[in-house]
């Protein structure tokens, strides 16, 4: 009697790796879980892509050129260079040459647009409103809806 209690504690002193493979299991299972159910609880607050939000380019593209003014400040101690381009309607076949024609009147809207903005105009945030400015004045001294979008391909404040 005695041998068969020594030799059940033996049997009772090995370490079981199947504990650990079931707790292992049962823990890879859970994390899945959790992260299928807090994807489909996130997705909706999560905005849609950027797809939707970008516009496609649908006209030329006219270079109006670089332009460096002084800023709208109270010192007048800081500068504005810039490079321009208009997008221009693809609808009117001759809109290109138009405002090509046009071209001092447009820059002289553009240098007369930036030299009144102040620093916080020409915040990146407040750009579109900038953009939306030169489109207006551009469109209303050439006449029509020529121009379609205004993009700076070179912005710096000093």
């Amino acid at each position: 009697m005695a041998d068969e209690k020594v030799a059940e504690v033996k049997e009772k002193i090995g370490f079981d790796f199947r504990i650990i493979l079931v707790g292992l299991l049962l823990f890879l299972v859970a994390m899945g879980a959790s992260y299928l159910v807090m994807r489909s609880l996130i997705a909706p607050l999560i905005p849609e892509s950027k797809k939707e939000q970008t516009q496609i380019l649908s006209g030329s593209l006219v270079e109006v050129g670089e332009f460096t003014t002084n800023i709208n400040s109270t010192g007048g101690t800081r500068f504005l260079k810039v490079t321009v381009t208009l997008e221009v309607s693809s609808e009117d076949k001759k809109a290109v040459e138009k405002i090509t024609s046009y071209m001092p009147v447009i820059k002289d809207s553009v240098v007369g647009i930036l030299a009144i903005q102040s620093a916080a105009d020409l915040d990146p945030r407040n750009r579109s409103h900038l953009k939306a400015a030169i489109q207006h004045d551009i469109n209303a001294k050439v006449g029509g809806e020529l121009v379609k979008n205004v993009y700076f391909t070179d912005f710096i404040m000093q």
